[in-house]
């Protein structure tokens, strides 16, 4: 059986779907930095409805927001939820909503950077003599009802 990784056009470095940011920042950063996220994600929720909700809810929503927006520089995670403004104006966003801009846009700005796929050359079917000669060599033959059978099972049907 053919191995995929062999194949030239299927041997690429494929980015991660997020640029993780958090990996290269110190302790104290990442906090700052998920400060920074906290700050735009409340900017943008006050356009919409704020039920009234304990602080501990707010609180663990907005450690929700940082936790999955933390890899994301301060400028892409803005422009995710400016983003889902212009589109959803009246719809409040979740983090997964935001997530899942950000994780396109990556996906086409990254795919632009690769190389193109080489051509996939063309593929003519064989002939029938030609399958029926493929077939002989593997031990198969077709029958005079289009059956591909083997001599196995000629034997048994002859008994």
């Amino acid at each position: 059986m053919m191995n995929p990784k062999n194949l030239p056009a299927l041997r690429r470095v494929i980015p991660p779907a997020t640029p993780e940011l958090t990996k290269s920042l110190s302790q104290q950063e990442v906090v700052e930095h998920r400060q920074r996220i906290a700050s735009e994600v409340r900017v943008v929720l006050s356009a919409y409805f704020q039920p009234h909700e304990d602080d501990a809810i707010k609180a663990a929503q907005l450690a929700w927001w940082c936790d999955e927006l933390e890899d994301w520089t301060q400028e892409q995670v803005v422009w995710g939820l400016r983003k889902w403004n212009r589109e959803e104006p009246r719809k409040r966003p979740t983090p997964g909503d935001i997530l899942s801009i950000l994780k396109a846009q990556r996906g086409k700005t990254e795919a632009a950077k690769m190389d193109p796929l080489p051509p996939t050359p063309e593929r003519k079917p064989v002939s029938e003599e030609a399958a029926a000669e493929i077939l002989a060599k593997a031990g198969f033959e077709i029958d005079g009802n289009g059956r591909v059978t083997t001599t196995t099972d000629k034997e048994i049907d002859d008994v």
